[in-house]
């Protein structure tokens, strides 16, 4: 019930009571008034005690009116605060996106020029792709013409090899044909139809007698293998190497030290190393010392 219905409905039983009271006195003149009185008595008693009643419902409504306004002026107060709260929070949002949007204009900017650099840097990649390319094909020429000359060289050292071992033979049979022309000399007591030379066993001197045996010819090997202070050489008997015959170990123009044969076969031989500068190793050249400075004289 809101308060105007209320305030009309107390209006309304006051002009009743009024009513009544006129009714009471029109009829109290016109019949029996004590018992009419009576009546309208009881009816104003009642009439009263209800409109005490509604006097006490509304205001306690009133009262609750008063509470409903005031919780609401509250709600009101901290809407208004919360209003504010987010009036101060929409400015720093708003400042945060003018920030943002200052933020993304530059790095707008710095992408550009990223793009441009891009560009320049894709540029220079495929130039240095092309130049790459050009190497590329100038190195697969030059990797055939590689080839090519590795297998010319290896034929070419093949070819080496065959005629090395070819002169070789040759040395050989030219030695065994000199020893059996010696032999046959030597049987028969007649020159072996070479020219008069020295003695090579005396150097130039009658009657004396080298300390090693002296080869008719140089002789020259290489180091096959070495254990310890003993050396075996690539030459042999064929090659005219003979007992106590003194070899020289060089490598590359250096001196490695001095050989003694001590034993012959046929393709090779070993002897003991007498003195030395360094250790000989396999694959160093030897040559016999007579030989030696001879080439040198």
């Amino acid at each position: 019930m809101s308060t105007l219905t209320r305030v009309f409905t107390v209006l309304l039983v006051v002009f009743s009571i009024a009513f009544t009271a006129m009714a009471v006195s029109v009829v109290a003149r016109t019949t029996n008034w004590r018992e009419t009185a009576l009546k309208y008595e009881e009816h104003a008693r009642v009439a009263d005690t209800n409109l005490r009643h509604m006097i006490a419902a509304s205001a306690a409504d009133l009262a609750a009116a008063h509470d409903n306004i005031r919780s609401l002026q509250a709600q009101i107060t901290d809407i208004e605060t919360e209003m504010q709260a987010r009036r101060s929070e929409t400015g720093e949002l708003r400042a945060r996106v003018t920030e943002i949007a200052a933020e993304k204009a530059s790095a707008d900017a710095m992408n550009r020029g990223l793009v441009s650099q891009l560009q320049a840097a894709e540029t220079a990649r495929a130039e240095y792709q092309k130049q790459r390319n050009d190497l590329e094909k100038r190195n697969v020429d030059l990797e055939s013409r590689n080839i090519d000359l590795n297998d010319r060289v290896n034929e070419l050292t093949a070819t080496v090899a065959v005629l090395n071992e070819q002169k070789r033979h040759f040395e050989q049979q030219i030695n065994i044909l000199k020893t059996a022309n010696d032999r046959l000399s030597q049987a028969t007591g007649r020159d072996g139809g070479a020219a008069p030379m020295e003695d090579p066993t005396g150097s130039g001197l009658r009657g004396v007698r080298a300390l090693t045996p002296i080869a008719r010819a140089p002789i020259r090997g290489r180091v096959v293998q070495v254990a310890d202070d003993v050396v075996t050489i690539s030459v042999g008997s064929a090659d005219g190497v003979r007992k106590d015959m003194a070899f020289v170990i060089h490598r590359d123009g250096q001196y490695v030290g001095d050989l003694i044969i001590k034993t012959v076969d046929p393709d090779r031989s070993a002897g003991r190393l007498m003195r030395s500068r360094s250790t000989p190793a396999s694959g160093d050249q030897v040559t016999d010392a007579h030989g030696l400075g001879g080439s040198r004289g």
